[in-house]
């Protein structure tokens, strides 16, 4: 009783996966939910090991990690409030999943949220839509770190955060809203997101802040007085 009256005052329930299920669907999921947290910088899921738990991301952010066996790694992704993370049906994952936030989650455990899945055909056509969301997006990042310039791929970075942070829980702003938030990242992990070197990362936002296109307050915190230049940036488009 006590999870599915958090499910009725969940801050991401119109956008994460248990978006418009019917009642008994929804009930059975929140009978297996429950929730936990994860303090910054703790490993949720290590690649190559057996997975237990699916979750959903209520608040926080998580960093996906890819890493070589010579050592070398890289963030081959973000994950916000209200996205998936885990692979049903899959005996492991390929990447690391690490809070780079303190994160609060909605925690299911592997047998009964793939049992629900076989039993409720709607609940897999949900999970399929949200997948290819996901999928979308990743694509979307790939072009972002074949095709564009360090300076193009620092205002993506920064856009995306804004997006999916910055107004989490938010309808969609207008271009010309003002917009605060903390970075998730450190200069080092937007290096590895990005592809680039931790000096170049901080050369870009410093002419980002140079031009005006941001503001920042110490070391995480960007203001933008005007989205629509960081998104015509992102987009490759002059101001």
């Amino acid at each position: 009783m006590k999870t599915r009256r958090y499910c009725d005052n969940c801050p991401i329930r119109d956008r994460a996966l248990c978006s418009g299920l019917s009642s008994p669907v929804a009930e059975a999921l929140s009978r297996i939910a429950h929730f936990k947290h994860f303090p910054a910088g703790q490993v949720l899921q290590r690649s190559h090991q057996d997975l237990s738990w699916f979750a959903v991301i209520i608040s926080g952010v998580a960093k996906l990690v890819k890493t070589l066996p010579d050592g070398r790694q890289q963030i081959v992704g973000l994950q916000f409030p209200a996205d998936f993370l885990g692979r049903p049906f899959a005996v492991s994952s390929a990447f690391r999943a690490e809070a780079t936030t303190s994160l609060l989650l909605c925690c299911f455990p592997k047998d009964a949220f793939e049992n629900l899945l076989q039993q409720y055909p709607c609940f897999e056509g949900a999970l399929l839509r949200h997948t290819l969301d996901q999928l979308d997006m990743a694509r979307d990042w790939m072009f972002t770190l074949g095709r564009k310039t360090a300076q193009e791929r620092m205002a993506s970075l920064l856009f995306l955060i804004a997006e999916r942070l910055a107004r989490s829980g938010k309808q969609k702003a207008s271009e010309e809203e003002r917009i605060e938030f903390d970075l998730p990242l450190s200069r080092t992990e937007m290096a590895d997101c990005l592809g680039l070197t931790h000096e170049t990362v901080s050369r870009e936002l410093r002419e980002l802040r140079e031009t005006g296109v941001i503001a920042t307050r110490g070391r995480r915190t960007i203001i933008l007085s005007h989205l629509g230049t960081l998104e015509r940036l992102a987009d490759c488009r002059q101001p």
